[in-house]
């Protein structure tokens, strides 16, 4: 099951073919933020020629996903990807990018243009290990929190089996923590999670690598060790976890009524994708006095009014039901040097954010931008929408 609780809960994706057309007849300002978005999509224009894309390792393969769909409407322009570290005025970050890193890239790929920075999509962030048969199995931030501190090293410590009593965990070799050697938002969202949840067992705050255990240079050599032994564990995607053939663990969220009660806890599963993009909504945006927007991961699983909302995400709750998603998100970012000179890599980031761009991403598995900030990456975009002009066409309409 995804979501496992004392009560029955579910998310299911509302139909939305057909909607729009009423939702534009029906609605007076402001504008929900998915009618904006939507008129703001014919406003992006074709260019011809080729652009470079920086990508990490992990997301190989997700911004070419997204070159197939633009050369579908523009037939001349076309995407190269190239790993992170060659020359490219597009750059995909992994994670939160920190104020050097932007530097870094505005001096060394954007020295005579504007550094422009988005959110550009999210992805769940998950403990793999492995063993085999533990698919699914809960690790609390309790637990995690022991792992990465070096305190759980046990599969039969009380705090894994306590929460995992259907599982048989006895014999099984002790826990070997394994990481890559430099900053990773997989790693990032999880100790934000740990720092939320378990302050005083987590002391270390929010960090893009770990001081335990073996570390890597490439994921490819970190997926290798993880198989060469049993019981490896590693902070990872939850794309790459699957797609390695290892061992995803479930997470749980704990709910707070409105009177500041606990609810029961929610665990839920890795491979509800509805669950990730409510997840996604518990990030918080700040914007520059450029417009340029850095986003911190989603975590907790419950999501904030700023950053999401239901109608927009096309979730559908059941009555009664508590809205809480995936609780650890990592938010993947776009540096773009805008150049007047160069079209083509602003060109590129305004289709990554339109809906058939989001769509591109997450048929590789990751998680669309919450509407509210999709709709918000428009202004350092330079995409503008007219309020005005929307409701002249929805009177015409009308009329």
């Amino acid at each position: 099951m995804p979501r496992l609780s004392r009560g029955d809960r579910g998310i299911a994706l509302a139909l939305s073919a057909g909607v729009l057309p009423l939702v534009l007849a029906a609605c007076t300002p402001p504008m929900p933020p998915d009618v904006l978005a939507a008129v703001a999509e014919s406003q992006i224009t074709c260019q011809s020629g080729d652009v470079t894309v920086a990508v990490p390792e992990e997301f190989l393969g997700s911004m070419s996903a997204v070159g197939s769909s633009l050369g579908g409407v523009c037939p001349e322009q076309t995407v190269t990807e190239v790993p992170v570290g060659d020359a490219a005025p597009v750059y995909i970050t992994s994670g939160t990018p920190s104020p050097e890193e932007v530097s870094a890239f505005s001096s060394t790929q954007c020295p005579s243009g504007t550094t422009i920075t988005i959110p550009a999509f999210g992805y769940q962030v998950t403990a793999g290990f492995n063993v085999i048969g533990l698919e699914g199995l809960l690790l609390t931030p309790e637990a995690i929190a022991g792992i990465l501190n070096g305190t759980v090293t046990s599969f039969e410590d009380p705090l894994i089996a306590d929460a995992n009593e259907g599982y048989d965990l006895t014999l099984l070799p002790d826990i070997t923590v394994m990481s890559l050697d430099t900053p990773q938002g997989s790693v990032q969202a999880m100790t934000r999670w740990l720092a939320q949840q378990v302050p005083d067992l987590w002391t270390k705050g929010e960090v893009g690598t770990l001081d335990i255990g073996e570390t890597f240079a490439t994921g490819y050599e970190l997926i290798d060790a993880l198989y060469s032994a049993d019981a490896t564990f590693a902070l990872l995607p939850v794309t790459t976890v699957v797609a390695a053939g290892l061992a995803p663990a479930s997470l749980p969220v704990y709910p707070v009524a409105d009177d500041g009660t606990a609810e029961d806890m929610i665990v839920i599963s890795p491979d509800d994708t509805q669950l990730a993009k409510v997840g996604a909504g518990a990030t918080t945006v700040t914007t520059d006095e450029n417009g340029n927007m850095v986003a911190t991961p989603g975590v907790g699983g419950i999501p904030n009014s700023e950053s999401f909302d239901l109608a927009s995400s096309k979730v559908v709750l059941q009555e009664g039901e508590t809205v809480a998603g995936w609780p650890a998100v990592a938010m993947a970012h776009a540096l773009i040097c805008d150049t007047p000179e160069d079209p083509l890599p602003l060109s590129f980031g305004q289709y990554l954010v339109r809906l058939a761009g989001q769509g591109s991403l997450e048929g590789f598995g990751l998680v669309p931008l919450p509407e509210p900030i999709r709709f918000q990456t428009f202004t350092p975009l330079k995409v503008t929408v007219d309020p005005n002009a929307i409701e002249d066409d929805i009177t015409s309409n009308e009329g």
